[in-house]
């Protein structure tokens, strides 16, 4: 027992200290600069609290004053293992006021929990002068509705390209990843564009969202992954990436959401609708210099097929008991890391078989390969070895991977067996006896049309052939139906629109109920716009709202309902980057709204 309560009270000693490690602690700023008209968000963020924390008190910050607005905490499930675990983060939310122009430094901020302190990192901000002073001091126009220039979005939208290696080997597979960073509210994200010139390229991945701090800034991330294959030695220039989306913007303010005017009450959004617009935005990457070499002729196997990567190959054959003239099935299996549409399987050629061409399918990082071969006689032992032979860009050398060969038993035929393959030797069946029947044809179709005249006056035989015929006729136009949906990718997507829409919106009960407005609008907005490019056989990306608005209108849909469009795709935007939220009743009417909205749009986009 004593033993029992000094545990208990050592775990609750430690318990500060193991809870204390998985502690984070850190700040981010909106933006690293900001005008004296503008006002820079601070929030400080702590992960891995499961606690109640009490705001924390920020040190005099040179060239700012400070406002506390609030706080704000989320919860996110992740897998470790196999085993769920609960990650919590709480947020402190501060508007900083510039009291003058220069260049400041957000001083390291500490906090104590647990008996562990905390510090963070601290953020160099530079504060210009405000737009009327910039625009009055060079003379020029003072007019309220100038979009942010291209140098006011430098450090604020970033996009970044890079490889896996620079360093490559002719059509060896090159990883190619390119991240959209920004800090200002971006829509309409169009798929990253390069020139291909000397490469050949996959299709994107679907794209993966996540938030980055870089030098103090909280960014989102918009990540698109990809493989390319150079296929010209030398040097390789790939680059510049170009990406275009649209820019949210105030307007007369030219810089997305940094306004105070009660930032988290009503007023804000009261007119933003009125007073928010979007400009096109093009941004360009650096360009990434790659270096191609040939491959070596020193070694090369005569069987290599042009495999570059690091694979393993398995094979197998069967049945391993056949008789001769029987169909054996060989498989060869290939997977791993490398140029998978780039080299050719091994095929299987012997003279004591007969060899046809493989069936060969490649999904993701595995190609394989199914051949029907034939033993040609009686008495062979085995299956020869198959080689598979690739070059390794690690280790700098061919490499080639034997397996077989592969024990079989081939018997002859049996005796009355009717096959016999042209070409075939050795086959040595046994003598068989054929039977003959005589018989008259022209009895046989005497009697068969008497069979057919009888059976023809019964009612039963009547209705069964018209179930026949109307069951015959269904099949056959649900066959064309299917073969429509596999042929006519503009008619599966017009089909299956409101299907797809209204299985998408199914998690929207759980983000309603979990308070999550950001999920919840990001996901009404996805269905609507999905739906639109299914029904219009247009990728969703292509569709900026001022698009959707418009055909819409070309389709004459009722105006109150491209009203409805217009409202929920902008409350969502507004929702999703200017941070604002609503209340769980204002969320599930607008979940309804789409519901309907997307109802009404399949009858009149017919």
């Amino acid at each position: 027992m004593k033993k029992f309560i000094l545990c208990f009270f050592m775990l609750l000693a430690t318990r500060g200290f193991l809870w204390a490690e998985d502690v984070n602690f850190e700040a981010t700023v909106s933006s690293p600069q900001v005008s004296m008209d503008e006002v820079l968000q601070l929030t400080l963020t702590f992960t891995g609290v499961n606690d109640n924390l009490d705001p924390v008190s920020l040190p005099v910050i040179d060239g700012f004053t400070a406002k506390y607005l609030g706080p704000s905490s989320s919860t996110s499930v992740v897998m470790v293992n196999g085993n769920s675990e609960s990650h919590s983060e709480r947020s402190f939310i501060y508007n900083l006021f510039p009291n003058k122009v220069g260049k400041f430094q957000i001083p390291a901020i500490s906090a104590t929990i647990a008996g562990h302190t905390y510090t963070t990192q601290p953020i160099d901000v530079e504060v210009t002068q405000s737009n009327s002073q910039a625009q009055a001091s060079s003379g020029g126009p003072s007019g309220q509705d100038q979009a942010p220039s291209t140098g006011s979005l430098k450090d604020k939208i970033l996009l970044m390209a890079s490889v896996d290696k620079k360093e490559v080997y002719l059509n060896e597979r090159v990883g190619l990843t390119i991240k959209l960073l920004y800090a200002v509210p971006i829509r309409d994200i169009q798929m990253p564009q390069f020139d291909k010139t000397g490469i050949l390229v996959d299709d994107f991945d679907k794209p993966l969202q996540d938030s980055r701090v870089v030098d103090g800034i909280r960014y989102d991330m918009v990540e698109f992954k990809t493989n390319i294959y150079p296929d010209h030695l030398g040097d390789l220039t790939l680059g510049p990436v170009q990406l275009q989306g649209n820019v949210l913007y105030k307007a007369g303010g030219g810089n997305p959401f940094n306004q105070d005017n009660n930032s988290f009450g009503a007023d804000v959004f009261a007119n933003f609708f009125d007073s928010y617009v979007s400009r096109p935005v093009n941004l360009s990457s650096q360009t990434i210099l790659l270096h191609v070499l040939p491959l070596p002729g020193e070694g090369r196997p005569n069987d290599f097929s042009g495999a570059i990567g690091q694979f393993d190959f398995q094979s197998s054959v069967s049945p391993l008991q056949v008789k001769a003239g029987d169909p054996l099935t060989l498989k060869m299996d290939v997977t791993g890391s490398g140029n998978f549409k780039n080299f050719q399987m091994p095929v299987f050629q012997d003279p004591d078989f007969k060899s046809y061409a493989p069936a060969i399918k490649n999904v993701g990082d595995e190609k394989t390969a199914e051949q029907v071969i034939i033993p040609t006689s009686v008495g062979i032992k085995d299956v020869p070895a198959i080689h598979f032979t690739y070059f390794d860009p690690f280790l700098k050398s061919y490499q080639t991977i034997t397996r077989g060969p592969f024990a079989i038993q081939v018997t002859a035929p049996n005796p009355d067996q009717e096959f016999k393959a042209v070409g075939f030797s050795n086959l040595n069946p046994a003598p068989s006896t054929m039977l003959t029947h005589q018989f008259s044809f022209g009895k046989m179709f005497s009697k068969a049309c008497q069979f057919f005249k009888k059976l023809s006056r019964s009612i039963l035989f009547r209705i069964s052939l018209g179930f026949i015929l109307i069951a015959g006729l269904s099949l056959l136009l649900w066959r064309r139906f299917q073969e429509r949906l596999e042929n006519d990718p503009a008619f599966a997507r017009r089909f299956k629109a409101v299907r797809e829409a209204r299985h998408a919106l199914i998690p929207a009960e759980k983000y309603i109920s979990t308070g999550k407005s950001k999920d919840l609008y990001a996901l009404l907005s996805k269905a609507l716009r999905d739906y639109l490019a299914n029904k219009w056989h247009q990728p969703p990306a292509a569709l900026s709202i001022g698009e959707i608005l418009s055909r819409l209108k070309t389709a004459k849909v009722d105006e109150k309902q491209i009203a409805q469009v217009k409202t929920l795709l902008e409350q969502s935007d507004l929702v999703c980057f200017a941070g604002a939220s609503f209340d769980p009743d204002k969320m599930r009417s607008d979940l309804s709204q789409t519901r309907d909205l997307i109802a009404h749009l399949e009858k009149s986009l017919k």
